[in-house]
């Protein structure tokens, strides 16, 4: 897969010594002519990068900041065909023009942008491809998991049409089409897009060179299988990357991605026995799903069979399609039991507060119930408070009575992204308690930042993620998982198996 490192910033330092010394992993280099300083000498630029390079003037009606007259293009582009890049990227509702008389077909990447997804998606690229540039960019907006079905649909289609093979570059832009980034280039042509580095991001959704890498490096060629991370903010979770590391420590061609999925219909048609799935319609076959918030409680129903602890906790986060059934399973009670036991904490007969009353507190309530535990739920809302402590034999009790437990464990988002949360802030805990955090962020998390000020001992929700990942990994691919990779893969130090 040739991947295509994206500049358009260039700071205070020399460009030509960041095009000298590229991105691990890239092929190709793209500069943004269009967000560059008009001072920048781009001929310069060009001549100096260590890797081909393409030649990108982005109009403002296709989501940049370059112009939108032919003048202004038809200049820009003449001048440009004398730099000697190995590509021109050129709009096709502004630069046709510029097709074999300036530019030389087979240097031309035609694109085209919108800001939401075709219906007809397919017969348009259809007509862009019947311009014969060497390749076709086609990149739609996607909103819904609808969206990501067509783009992943039209890739397909590109895969087995002569015509499109291997020069129909196409994926979604927002955080909900990053599946489609990771995907299709395993489908139509093999070319990805992505930001220079963390800081380069110059579109929702779009990948660094090092994230690309992490997520689907170990790929030579369309995955064998492709496994997802369902949520409202899957984007967010690390479990692709997690898993996608595991995978490359035993060479496995498999695919981990994230699947933004806003309504339960959505997570019907994702959730289905093998082979009658949403991406096994596309021609992806799947090999199973972790489930994150807020669809664990959700994607039990859909299950024909359930692990009796996730029967227990009416939630699942891992899901496996097979023959005829949809089978689930609650890892996150080897999470929550792992962390707990690796903190030092007897867990029979010990108190321990949850908070919340979702799918992830039903989870952390069953692994307390099975080793023996006092359990108290501790939630914002009373009578789904009363009632969760009902079902599960537990107490209920307020933020500001829990002076006797040994361990809390936060099992709702609040906090996980730094910000202050009122409900967490009344905590009354005792000094030395165990903290456990389920959700996780990039920063310190809110929970993280009381448990430094109030002397409590704190678990990261990414070790959670960690230990019950490997049992869903187990679950999902019936192989010893590789432990050590997934905690590197997480920031973490090596977990013992």
């Amino acid at each position: 897969m040739e991947i295509i490192a994206t500049l358009g910033k260039v700071g205070d330092g020399d460009p030509r010594e960041l095009l000298a010394h590229p991105p691990a992993g890239a092929t190709l280099v793209e500069l943004r002519v269009d967000l560059l300083p008009s001072s920048c000498p781009v001929a310069e630029l060009v001549r100096a990068s260590s890797l081909p390079v393409v030649v990108t003037l982005r109009s403002k009606a296709e989501g940049g900041q370059g112009p939108e007259d032919t003048a202004s293009r038809q200049a820009f582009f003449r001048e440009a065909a004398r730099w000697g890049a190995a590509f021109y990227d050129v709009e096709a509702e502004r630069d046709g023009e510029l097709l074999g008389s300036v530019l030389p077909r087979e240097k031309v990447i035609l694109s085209q942008h919108w800001h939401h997804t075709p219906g007809d998606l397919e017969e348009r690229v259809a007509k862009l491809l019947a311009m014969g540039t060497r390749f076709v960019k086609a990149v739609p907006t996607a909103a819904s998991l609808a969206d990501v079905l067509v783009v992943l649909r039209l890739a397909q289609a590109l895969a087995r049409g002569s015509n499109g093979h291997k020069r129909g570059i196409v994926f979604a832009q927002g955080e909900v089409g990053i599946a489609t980034r990771l995907l299709a280039p395993f489908l139509a042509a093999p070319v990805a897009y992505a930001a220079w580095d963390e800081g380069q991001r110059l579109a929702p959704g779009q990948l660094s060179v090092a994230e690309l890498q992490a997520l689907v490096g170990h790929l030579r060629e369309r995955p064998r299988r492709v496994y997802g991370v369902v949520g409202s903010h899957a984007h967010r979770s690390l479990s692709p990357r997690m898993h996608a590391a595991a995978f490359a420590a035993l060479g496995l061609p498999y695919a981990f991605v994230p699947i933004t999925v806003t309504n339960e219909q959505e997570l019907a048609l994702l959730l289905q026995p093998a082979g009658s799935g949403a991406l096994d319609g596309v021609g992806l076959a799947t090999g199973g799903f972790a489930v994150t918030m807020p669809w664990k409680e959700k994607a039990a129903l859909l299950c024909d069979v359930l692990a009796p602890r996730a029967k227990r906790a009416g939630a699942v986060n891992t899901v496996l399609p097979r023959p005829g059934k949809l089978m689930g399973d609650l890892t996150d009670v080897d999470g929550v039991t792992r962390v707990l036991l690796e903190a030092g904490l007897e867990l029979a007969g010990a108190r321990v507060a949850v908070l919340g009353s979702g799918g992830a507190a039903r989870a952390a309530l069953v692994a307390l119930q099975l080793a023996g535990s006092h359990a108290l739920v501790v939630a914002r809302n009373a009578a789904k408070a009363a009632m969760v402590a009902r079902e599960f034999g537990a107490k209920v009790a307020e933020p500001e009575n829990l002076h006797e437990v040994r361990a809390c464990i936060n099992a709702t988002p609040a906090g996980a992204h730094g910000e202050e949360d009122d409900f967490l802030a009344r905590l009354a805990l005792p000094s030395g308690c165990v903290v456990v955090d389920m959700p996780y962020g990039e920063n310190p998390t809110f929970l993280q930042k009381l448990a430094q000020e109030r002397g409590w001992d704190y678990v990261s929700g990414k070790e959670v993620l960690l230990f019950q990942g490997v049992s869903q990994f187990a679950a999902m691919n019936g192989v010893a998982p590789p432990v050590g990779a997934m905690a590197q893969a997480l920031g973490l130090a090596e977990a013992r198996p």
